[in-house]
Order: C-alpha cells, then structure tokens, then sequence
C-alpha cells in the first residue's frame, strides 16, 4: 500500500513537473534598421568623431554620426588650392596664346604683302629693265615667296601648340577637379544622416562587447549606430538545448518588459531555429535561436534592445 501512495506521489510530482512554466530572456529587436557603418578610408581606421546621444530620436535628414576626416579634408583643401593655380594657369596660357597667335598671323599677313609686292616687280618685263634690277626682282621674288611659306608654317605651328598647351592644361584642370570631387565625396561618406525618424542606438564593439563611444577608432564596415523601424518590433530569445523539444511554432507567451513589469502582453512563438548555435559567453551548451512576435502598444514606449521575460506553460501553450 505504501508503494502504491509513494509511486502515486511521484507520478503526481512528475506531471506537477511536466507542467511548470518555462522562462526564457529575450531581447526587443527591429526587423528593420538604417544601419551606419564605419566607411573606408586611406588610414584604413577611422576615429567616430561625433554621435547624436543615443536615445534621442532622430528626424529624417539629421546628421547622426561623423567621422574624423581632417586628413581628407586637407586634401580637399590642397586640391581646391591646386584648381584655383592651375586655373589661372589656363588663363595665362590663353592669354599668351592670343598673343602669339596674333603675331604669327601678323607676320604671315606681313610676308603676303611683301611676296605681293615682289611679285609685281618680277613681273616686270625683262626688256624694261637692266639685267641686275630683273634678276634682283626675280632673287627678291623668291626669298619673299620663302618668307611667306615660313610665316604660314609657324602660324600653323603656332597654333597647333597653342591648343597642345590649352589642352594639357585642362586635362590637369580636371584631374585636380575629378580628385577634389573624389576627396569630398569621401567626406560626406563620413557623415551619416537619418533616412527616417527613430532614436537613434549604438552598435557593441565587435571585439569586447563594449558600447560604440565617441572617440573610438573602427575598422571598415564595422556597425556603428542604428535607427530602428519602430513598426516592426520582435523579441528574440535563446532556448537551451533541454528546453528546445518543449516548443513548438505558434506557442503562447506571456510578455513582461523589464521596463514596463506592471504590463503584461501576449506573445506567440512565430520562428523556432531547427539548428543549434553555441553561445560561447554562456559556457558549452548550446541554444536554438527563437522569435517571439506580438502586439505593439502604443501607450509603450518600447525601443530595441529592451530585455523581456517569456512565460511558456506546457506543451503547445496558447
């Protein structure tokens, strides 16, 4: 008889068991996020020179973070320099060109008159004249015709490296203008501005866990503050690997924010990972990743990285 109560109990305490409620932590998170990300820079590492404090809500279009750039800004600097050089460079050249030009064509012109003239007079019938003023004529004649042939030649040269000069001179105008243009469009690479609205939350250090500060250096690509969609909120939770059997998807859920503990939400399990990951931080067991979704409050004011407790009773809870 004794048996008979003691295993009696012990059924009784294995389903009192079987039934107690299974807790689990979580975190808020957005499904959406404008994410702002350490960008590429000659020094490989850049410093964050400036955040919009975290928390504070961001409108669409304000400047959130800033990267030091004064390496960048004095090539910036020593390129608008270099523009403005070479651009009164272009003018002298110009100036000078007119110059030259004009003076070759005057001597052309010059040289023409002058084949003109001594053209007439070798024209000039030989019997009207001595034998030493024709062949004077004729010798005059040919070095005039000579004269012009040189003068038409150098205007021609002339202004053949007068646009030589022109055009070497714009192709460096536009190398310091496509580097200025390059330099200040990796400036404003150095500074994020909100695409939405929505506070604004630093990113961790992915080394150390540490919170992103001001004055810290990144490396490229490393996540450096977020904006949330504040629409699409869910909570994720860690299921050890004892507990993972016990859920299924579309489970209920009790929800208690640790901010807001007097107010309790339902929640449903809508994801559940089939595969385990380990959670070095947490010892050698290892976790199966879980998405709890609910209804959003509006008399909440809930921001990512909120954590929460789940409440699951039994098997297939709802």
């Amino acid at each position: 008889m004794r048996k008979l109560i003691a295993l009696s109990l012990l059924i009784s305490t294995f389903a009192c068991l079987s039934k107690e409620p299974l807790l689990l932590s979580g975190l808020l998170y957005a499904s959406d996020n404008q994410i702002f990300y350490a960008p590429k820079t000659p020094q490989w590492r850049v410093q964050v020179q400036w955040m919009l404090p975290e928390g504070e809500v961001a409108n669409k279009g304000d400047l959130v973070v800033v990267f030091e750039g004064g390496t960048i800004q004095a090539k910036i600097d020593n390129d608008t320099l270099s523009l403005i050089i070479a651009d009164e460079e272009l003018e002298r050249i110009l100036s000078n060109n007119k110059q030259s030009a004009l003076d070759a064509d005057y001597n052309q012109k010059r040289t023409a008159l002058l084949l003109e003239k001594s053209r007439i007079d070798a024209s000039t019938s030989e019997k009207h004249l001595s034998k030493y003023d024709y062949e004077k004529y004729q010798l005059e004649f040919e070095k005039a015709s000579l004269a012009n042939t040189r003068a038409m030649e150098a205007l021609v040269q002339v202004k053949i490296a007068n646009e030589v000069r022109v055009k070497k001179q714009q192709f460096t105008i536009k190398q310091y203008q496509d580097q200025l243009n390059y330099n200040r469009n990796q400036l404003k690479k150095l500074s994020g501005y909100a695409q939405r609205s929505g506070p604004i939350l630093y990113s961790e250090h992915p080394w150390n866990g540490e919170k992103v500060f001001v004055g810290m250096t990144a490396q490229p690509g490393w996540t450096i503050a977020k904006i949330p969609s504040m629409s699409r909120l869910y909570i994720e939770a860690w299921v050890h690997e004892i507990d993972y059997k016990k859920l299924s998807v579309n489970d209920g859920a009790t929800l208690i924010f640790d901010a807001f503990p007097q107010v309790q939400l339902s929640a449903r399990l809508s994801k559940l990972s089939t595969q385990p990951e380990e959670r070095k931080e947490w010892g050698n067991d290892v976790y199966y990743r879980s998405v709890f979704s609910f209804d959003q409050p509006s008399e909440l004011n809930l921001l990512p990285g909120m954590s929460a407790q789940l409440t699951l009773t039994g098997n297939n809870a709802s």
